[in-house]
């Protein structure tokens, strides 16, 4: 399996895409089916692939958590800023043929452990 970065022009903006419906139930019951049968329904979840804005060729989206606060703060960031951090990715997107693609967010990790910051790539 070949797995590459997020191409974000591809990704549709918030209100271009369908949302959640009835029609949908089906395919969710079977991707669940799928993940207990791989005892993965504690690890994998879905999302609805999307965005808000562009992002630049030189960006990634980077999450940030606020755990005092109970906050979460997403927001791009240079790729080049995010290199020297450990990470561990936490979403991707699934693509006809051998492709996966990492998605939002990828979890930034320290030598202290986890930094409070989710990192897309």
């Amino acid at each position: 399996m070949q797995i590459n970065a997020m191409e974000w022009g591809a990704v549709k903006d918030i209100d271009d895409v369908q949302k959640f419906s009835t029609a949908d139930e089906e395919c969710f019951k079977e991707l669940r089916d799928v993940l207990e049968k791989y005892d993965a329904l504690e690890r994998f979840g879905i999302n609805l692939i999307h965005k808000h804005f562009d992002l630049d060729d030189d960006e990634e989206m980077v999450e940030f958590t606020d755990h005092e606060n109970r906050m979460l703060v997403i927001k791009p960031m240079k790729k080049a800023d995010l290199a020297k951090t450990p990470v561990t990715v936490t979403n991707w997107q699934l693509c006809k043929g051998e492709k996966v693609s990492r998605r939002v967010c990828t979890c930034a990790r320290t030598s202290q452990g986890h930094t409070g910051g989710h990192v897309a790539v």
